[in-house]
């Protein structure tokens, strides 16, 4: 970006809303819904499209409204960034905005796709004026201005000196042959990875000089009526040849040195500063000053309200107890659109300066005011409005004349921390320190009460003979009571001073291991998952970590964001890790959580285990006689454990079936398993998902065989047709193994099965039943290609309302014949 004389382009953009989307990122699974409208806040008419924008510029269309409505979201919309394009109809203008995701199993998107998508810019503030010598320049990422928080500003200079720390550049130019290259520098504070933004400052006469700031560095803390004061001018880069130095005050000059001391500050030295920095360079023959004024204000703000101004911002300076308005004005934007800070954080959420509810906010239609009431030390500092890219700033000096002195000033620990106040008097001889006074005043309370001291669990007191002037109170272990103001008092020239005390009640995060208990077969493969939450279901900003007690166990841990991690055993469990437990736990105050992992074989088609390990057939299972080498098939619990392949034979038309059990896939086969008729009734309702007859005919002899008969291995038609076009079931790779959802949201898992004669498909959790909820549990089979070769089940389970219990792993299985078939681990965690 190039600087002339002209100035920049200084077009209003308009705002563009993303709903859902704003603010980002919006969590998204693979094969779930993605919805987004795209807005624009303005009275314009524009035209809407969404798009993804290829490295080579092509462009592909994904809607062609503002609606954004991807029904099954897949890794082809993450090539490339989803972006809403608008253009405004009355001069063709598009601009766009990209649409933030962050998919729910994974954290945000990589930083390579956030690199694609922002775009660093540099752009002339307001009151820049060339013309007049005045450069002020603001870098920062346009089509998204949120993500700004995010990141780290600073300016350097063409010899790589960093010239301002923050997104917006301030020069004073007064030679117009000097030359310099600027370069904007952009760190991510999550990701470290770094934006430049680079433009140079050009004149049509222009030298070879290099571009020189000058600033005047406060050495002196506090600015203290009778006490020195000292500060500096400085030129940087600091140039070759020799500098001379001329302060001015009241339009005298008062000092000739880069070092201004003022030995006892007085109020006829309250006013403004200006240092003149003069040097003659090598390629020139005359002297010049590099931004030749630098100011420093010291006087008294007599004004009870102050504009505020864009960077560097405007100056107030206040004594203790006055009231002060900061006016932030705009003429075009919406006060409420307008976000107050204090030193960086926002005011509303600052843990200290509004602590003693002194600070009010007023909007009006153009104007955004803060009144300060009862100005006090912990106010002092800089106060920004904000509102999109602008910035405007005042800051504010609160000045100390008393004779006592009490650090610190604001103090804020945690619950259970140590604290101490000092309380100092300055220009008084002898044993002062016993003559002070200490009282406490609760925050919102006018009263103040004597502070208690020397009594158990109470603040001590400390007059040392060695320091007479000082006065000491301490507290070994803070509490939240304990909060307040704490006031030291000199009786004898009825002066006092104040000291805060902030204490942070100890956060009790809320530890989540999903699954809780988790069902697999020996050396498959384990996972949870673990994250760390406070109580208000805000992330916790740590990240909890693993352990298992048996030794012989190694298991490797990922961390997947900042307060979730993620436990792996890539070789599973034998059969003698049977109940082995997982805990999760924390160095932060928190109670530690655990899971239990159930190591089963599966026992064969019909089958079920004993709690020996021995598998027997399901039918004989709570039929009366003890088949079990320990009876287990005869325990009530274990009669009411659901095995997923087995149904039980119900009383149906007048008649008791004459076995217990029946396979699931015996359903409607033309077979009568149960001997009355139960597992071959209400067959019409499921025709829809098996597409095939009970029946079999075989075209040689015309007879009808029973659906049960076909591809059992056995040669029932006499051309054996009916064994002839088998083919065992096939199940396709899913898209996703793992699903990451939340308390109350919907997963819908997907199996494809494939074989002939069209298959049963069932579905199984933690390798048993799914849990009895019709309405939250619903499988749908939706049968394909019935009558080609190899027919498909497409099979689609929905829970909803999910909830803890509901996450561990899910498989379907096909059954088509005597063969069957089991997918990979479908893994549900629930997130925080």
């Amino acid at each position: 970006d190039d600087i002339s004389m002209a100035g920049g382009d200084r077009n209003s953009e308009p705002t563009i809303v993303l709903n859902p989307g704003d603010p980002g990122p919006l969590d998204v699974n693979f094969g779930e819904l993605l919805y987004s409208r795209c807005s624009v806040l303005d009275s314009n008419q524009y035209s809407y499209r969404w798009i993804q924008r290829a490295p080579d510029g092509t462009i592909k269309e994904i809607s062609s409204d503002a609606r954004l409505y991807i029904t099954n979201f897949g890794p082809e919309h993450l090539q490339y960034p989803l972006r809403c394009e608008v253009t405004r109809l009355s001069d063709d203008e598009t601009f766009e905005k990209v649409l933030n995701l962050r998919l729910a199993s994974s954290g945000e998107l990589s930083t390579d796709d956030e690199y694609k998508t922002l775009n660093l810019t540099i752009k002339p503030l307001p009151n820049e004026d060339f013309r007049q010598g005045t450069i002020m320049r603001q870098c920062l990422f346009e089509n998204d201005p949120e993500i700004n928080e995010l990141f780290d500003f600073r300016w350097i200079d063409q010899n790589g000196r960093i010239v301002t720390n923050g997104d917006t550049l301030y020069l004073l130019i007064e030679d117009p042959s000097e030359l310099s290259n600027y370069t904007c520098e952009a760190t991510n504070r999550q990701t470290g990875v770094i934006y430049q933004a680079k433009y140079r400052v050009s004149m049509l006469n222009g030298q070879q000089a290099m571009q020189h700031i000058v600033n005047i560095r406060p050495i002196t803390g506090e600015v203290i009526i009778g006490r020195p004061y000292e500060m500096v001018c400085e030129v940087e880069p600091q140039p070759e040849e020799p500098i001379s130095f001329v302060w001015y005050h009241n339009a005298k000059v008062v000092h000739r040195e880069a070092l201004l001391r003022l030995n006892s500050l007085s109020y006829r030295d309250i006013g403004m500063y200006i240092c003149r920095a003069e040097w003659t360079p090598r390629y020139s023959r005359t002297a010049i000053s590099a931004n030749a004024t630098a100011e420093l204000s010291l006087a008294l703000t007599r004004e009870t309200k102050i504009e505020m101004s864009p960077p560097p911002g405007s100056v107030m300076v206040s004594l203790p107890g006055e009231t002060r308005e900061l006016h932030c004005e705009f003429p075009v934007a919406n006060p409420r659109d307008v976000r107050w800070y204090f030193e960086n954080q926002l005011l509303e959420n600052h843990p200290t300066v509004n602590a003693t509810g002194k600070i009010f906010r007023i909007d009006r239609l153009r104007v955004s005011i803060v009144t300060i009431r009862g100005i006090e030390y912990d106010h002092g500092g800089t106060y920004e409005c904000r509102i999109g890219r602008d910035i405007k700033q005042a800051h504010l000096v609160v000045r100390a004349e008393e004779g006592l002195e009490i650090n610190p000033k604001s103090d804020t620990v945690d619950e259970g921390e140590a604290v101490e106040f000092h309380c100092r008097v300055h220009g008084m001889d002898g044993n002062i320190n016993r003559q002070l006074e200490w009282y406490y005043r609760p925050f919102y309370s006018s009263t103040r009460v004597r502070l208690d001291v020397d009594t158990p669990d109470s603040f001590m007191r400390h007059d040392d003979l060695v320091a007479q002037h000082t006065s000491f109170i301490s507290k070994s272990r803070a509490r939240v009571a304990d909060q307040g103001e704490y006031i030291c008092r000199l009786p004898s020239q009825n002066e006092e001073i104040v000291g805060k005390l902030f204490v942070r009640a100890v956060k009790s995060y809320i530890l989540t291991i999903t699954p809780q208990r988790l069902t697999v077969r020996p050396y498959q493969p384990v996972e949870f998952e673990c994250f760390a939450a406070s109580e208000d279901g805000q992330p916790a900003p740590f990240t909890p970590r693993f352990r298992v007690i048996d030794s012989r166990i190694s298991f490797e841990t990922t961390r997947v964001s900042e307060n979730r991690v993620r436990f792996v055993l890539q070789r599973g469990l034998g059969p003698d890790q049977n109940g082995t437990i997982v805990e999760c736990l924390s160095d932060e105050p928190s109670k530690p959580t655990s899971a239990i992992i159930t190591v089963e074989d599966i026992c064969p088609d019909g089958s079920r285990r004993c709690r020996s390990g021995q598998c027997l057939p399901a039918g004989r299972f709570c039929d009366g006689v003890r088949d079990c080498d320990d009876g287990s098939d005869e325990d009530p619990k274990m009669c009411n454990i659901c095995d997923p392949l087995s149904r039980k034979c119900e009383y149906y038309q007048g008649k008791e079936s004459t076995v217990s059990t029946f396979m699931v896939h015996w359903t409607c086969d033309g077979e009568n398993d149960c001997g009355n008729g139960f597992d071959e009734s209400n067959c019409e309702a499921r025709a829809s998902e098996r597409c095939q007859d009970r029946m079999f005919s075989c075209r040689r002899d015309g007879r009808q065989i029973p659906m049960a008969f076909v591809c059992d291995k056995d040669r029932d038609c006499s051309d054996g047709e009916d064994e002839l076009t088998c083919a065992p079931p096939m199940i396709a790779e899913p898209r996703t193994t793992r699903y990451s959802v939340r308390r109350g949201d919907t997963v819908v898992l997907v199996c494809e099965v494939t074989g002939n004669p069209v298959p049963y498909v069932i579905w199984r959790f933690n390798w048993g039943c799914l849990p009895e909820e019709p309405n939250r549990f619903r499988i749908s089979n939706v049968p394909r290609n019935c009558n080609a070769p190899m027919p498909t089940v497409v099979s689609t389970l929905t829970i909803s309302n999910v909830r803890p219990g509901d996450d561990g792993i899910y498989n379907c299985e096909g059954l088509s014949g005597a063969t069957r078939a089991l997918s990979n681990d479908l893994v549900v965690m629930i997130g925080g």
